[in-house]
């Protein structure tokens, strides 16, 4: 499953649409979907991976830019397959919004949560 150009460009201005309503300032920058596997006891499990690279600008603070790897499996396929409607975008761009606002205030205080993600600069 790969993002058009034109799908990645209506999904980041959905989620300019959501900066104003984080606990800080954070700024989507890209996004690409990509398939990975992961050891699962004996065998393999593929899942698709929204990779984001953010830029989050706090007062007073250097902004920092991180990347984040969500889970999308489920989501992806459905929500951002070929012939994709402006409904489907708007409810993907809603579930990262909602992804990246829990990894940010949780990020602190639980691991899992905290290794979606890591600091660049």
């Amino acid at each position: 499953m790969i993002l058009t150009s034109e799908t990645r460009a209506r999904l980041c201005d959905l989620l300019r649409e959501y900066e104003a309503t984080y606990a800080v300032p954070i700024r989507v920058e890209q996004l690409q979907l990509t398939r990975r596997s992961f050891p699962q006891g004996s065998v393999e499990s593929e899942r698709v991976l929204l990779e984001a690279e953010i830029t989050v600008a706090r007062p007073g603070i250097e902004s920092q830019r991180r990347p984040l790897s969500l889970n999308f499996d489920e989501d992806a396929r459905n929500l951002l397959s070929e012939g994709v409607q402006e409904a489907d975008l708007r409810t993907a761009a809603l579930i990262i919004f909602a992804n990246i606002d829990e990894w940010w205030r949780c990020k602190d205080h639980e691991s899992d949560v905290a290794a979606m993600g890591r600091r660049l600069s």
